[in-house]
C-alpha cells in the first residue's frame, strides 16, 4: 500500500479485503468522460466526506490531488519584515558606492573653508635695515586644519613652515624670517594652506628698507630752507653758535628724540643745533643717531625787584593772538600717480612767512618735507609736492596729511593740522598759478597759468582783498596743461597797502599771491 496521500483518508483498495459490489449508475447523473462515477456513501455523492474536518490539519489536506486550484496559505509577517530590511540595507550600500565612484568622498556638500590670516609684526611702514635677518610673526585660524605657511616679499617666497598639529585654541602662530636686499619699499604677505587644499593670503604690509646706522654715528646731507640761528644746545635758551643762510648745504650728525632739533655741521665754522623746520633732510633721519646732550644754558640776569607794598599781576597777552593757523585743504595725485600734490592754507587773520614742515602717510610712503613758505592771511595757500613710489594707480587710496607735526610753529589752533584725503588717480587735477598781478589806477590785472591736468570749462573767480574790502571778478574759461588765461581785470579796492590776490575754482582756493597797492 502506498502512502502518497500522507495521513489523509485511505481510499486505496487493500489486497485480500472484501468489498460490497459497486452501486449501479444513477439514472440522470453525469460523470466526467472516461472516469467512473464516484462511489455513493450514505447517499452522498461528490467530494469525500470528512467528519468535522478532522483531517484539515493534515499535510494531505492540501495535496494537489484534492485542491489543485486552491490559494496557498498567507506568508508569515517576518518574511515581509526581512524583505523591508534587505531593501533598506541595499539602498544605503548603493548610495555609498555611488559617492565613492564620484570620488568626492561624500563631501560634496561641505561648506567653503573660512580663514583669518594676519601679519602681527612688522607693522605698516616700519623701517628695517637692509642685509639683516628680520622676523615676521604671523597668526591664522580656519574652519579646517592648516598645514603650511609661506612668507612672500613682493612676489617671491622667502620662507615657509609646515604645520603638523592643531593648536587647542585653533590659532596657528609662526615666526618666519626674511632679509631685505636693498633700500626701498617692500610689501610682505603670508599665504596659508589648509588640509583641504584651499589657501588664503593675508593683507599686505608695507615696510621701508634703510641702510644700517651701525656702531658709529652716521650723517646725512641737508639743505637750509630759511635763515636760522645755530645754538650750543637743542633749545632757544642755549647760547648762539652761529647762523645759517637759506640755500646752504649742511651735514646732519644728530637729532633730538622728538625730532624738533638737529645737530648740523655747516661748510665752514662750528657745529650747532638748529630747529628741524629750518632744514630739509636729503635722506631719512632714521640714519641719524639721537644725541642726548645737556650743555648748560646761558644764565639770564635776573633783576632784583624793589619792594612794593602792593604786588600787581598783569595778564600777559595770548601767545597765539598774532599767530597763523595752518590747515591742509587738498591732496591730489599728479604725474600718473607718481606725485602727491598737497595744498596747505593759512586760515588765520595773520600772515606767515618762514619754514614749515608738512608730513604725509597713509597709503602713500610716509615722509616729511620742510619748505619755506609765504602764506598770506585769510586763505593764503601753497602747494607742496611729494614723490610717490611706486605710483598709485588704483582708486580709493588715502593720504594722511599733517602740517607742522611737531608743533614747532605756534598757531591759533593746534587741533586742525591734520586731514585725510581720498585719492582718485590717474586723472591729474589742474594746478593754477598766478604768473602776474599788475596794479593799475583802477584795476588789478591777473594772469593765471595751468601747470597741472586739463581744466574743463569752469567758473574761475579772482578775488582781491585789502583789509576789510574785497573785490572779485568771475570768468568762465577752460585751460589746457601749460596754457595761460587772458588778462582778468579785477576792480581795485579803495586804499593802499598789501593786498591778497586769490584764485578760486568751485570755492576751492587754488592759487594766491600778494601785491602792493600804492
Amino acid at each position: 500500500m502506498s502512502n502518497r496521500f500522507g495521513s489523509s483518508y485511505d481510499n486505496e483498495p487493500v489486497i485480500g479485503a472484501t468489498y460490497p459490489p459497486d452501486d449501479e449508475p444513477v439514472i440522470g447523473g453525469s460523470y466526467p468522460p472516461d472516469e467512473p462515477a464516484p462511489p455513493t456513501i450514505g447517499g452522498y455523492t461528490g467530494e469525500p466526506y470528512y467528519e468535522d474536518d478532522e483531517f484539515a490539519g493534515e499535510d494531505g489536506y492540501w495535496d494537489d490531488e484534492y485542491y489543485a486550484d486552491a490559494e496557498p496559505p498567507a506568508r508569515q509577517p517576518m518574511f515581509y519584515l526581512f524583505l523591508f530590511l534587505a531593501a533598506v540595507v541595499g539602498g544605503v550600500l548603493v548610495f555609498l558606492v555611488l559617492n565613492l565612484v564620484r570620488g568626492d568622498g561624500g563631501n560634496s556638500g561641505t561648506p567653503a573653508t573660512e580663514f583669518a590670516v594676519q601679519i602681527e609684526s612688522p607693522t605698516r611702514d616700519q623701517r628695517l635695515e637692509i642685509n639683516r635677518e628680520h622676523e615676521a610673526i604671523v597668526q591664522a585660524s580656519a574652519t579646517v586644519p592648516l598645514r603650511r605657511f609661506e612668507l612672500f616679499v613682493g612676489d617671491r617666497v622667502v620662507d615657509a613652515i609646515d604645520l603638523a598639529e592643531v593648536p587647542p585654541d585653533n590659532r596657528y602662530r609662526a615666526t618666519l624670517r626674511f632679509t631685505l636686499p636693498g633700500k626701498g619699499t617692500y610689501e610682505l604677505f603670508v599665504r596659508v594652506f589648509a588640509e583641504s587644499g584651499a589657501s588664503k593670503d593675508s593683507a599686505k604690509v608695507r615696510v621701508v628698507a634703510i641702510e644700517p646706522v651701525g656702531e658709529r654715528p652716521q650723517s646725512i646731507q641737508g639743505r637750509v630752507v630759511a635763515d636760522a640761528t645755530l645754538r650750543e644746545g637743542p633749545g632757544d635758551t642755549f647760547a648762539e653758535a652761529g647762523s645759517l643762510r637759506a640755500g646752504a648745504q649742511v651735514t646732519i650728525t644728530g637729532k633730538t628724540r622728538d625730532l624738533s632739533w638737529l645737530l648740523v655741521q655747516p661748510p665752514a665754522g662750528r657745529a650747532g643745533w638748529v630747529r628741524r623746520a629750518a632744514i630739509e633732510p636729503l635722506d631719512t633721519l632714521d640714519l641719524v643717531p639721537v644725541r642726548d646732550v645737556t650743555p648748560t644754558p646761558v644764565p639770564t640776569a635776573t633783576a632784583t625787584p624793589e619792594p612794593s607794598p602792593t604786588a600787581t599781576v598783569s595778564p600777559s597777552p595770548s601767545p597765539s593772538a598774532n599767530a597763523p593757523d595752518f590747515v591742509p585743504t587738498n591732496a591730489v595725485l599728479a604725474s600718473g600717480g607718481a606725485v602727491l600734490r598737497v595744498t596747505v592754507s593759512n586760515v588765520s587773520n595773520n600772515a606767515y612767512s618762514g619754514p614749515l614742515v608738512v608730513a604725509v602717510g597713509g597709503d602713500v610712503p610716509q615722509q616729511e618735507l620742510a619748505v619755506n613758505v609765504n602764506l598770506p592771511a585769510n586763505g593764503g595757500s601753497t602747494v607742496v609736492e611729494f614723490p610717490v613710489s611706486p605710483p598709485i594707480t588704483q582708486p580709493e587710496a588715502r593720504a594722511v596729511v599733517t602740517v607742522d607735526p611737531a608743533n614747532i610753529v605756534r598757531e591759533q589752533r593746534e587741533d586742525n593740522n591734520g586731514a585725510t584725503f581720498v585719492l582718485q588717480p590717474p586723472v591729474e587735477a589742474p594746478n593754477l598759478v598766478i604768473t602776474s598781478a599788475t596794479v593799475t589806477t583802477t584795476t588789478v590785472d591777473v594772469v593765471v597759468r595751468n601747470d597741472g591736468g586739463p581744466l574743463p570749462v569752469s567758473t574761475v573767480v579772482v578775488q582781491v582783498q585789502l583789509g576789510g574790502e574785497t573785490t572779485s571778478k568771475s570768468v568762465s574759461i577752460a585751460l589746457a596743461t601749460g596754457q595761460s588765461s587772458p588778462v582778468i581785470s579785477v576792480a581795485r579796492p579803495a586804499g593802499s597797502g598789501q593786498a591778497t590776490v586769490t584764485v578760486y575754482v568751485g570755492n576751492q582756493p587754488l592759487a594766491s599771491t600778494t601785491v602792493q597797492l600804492p
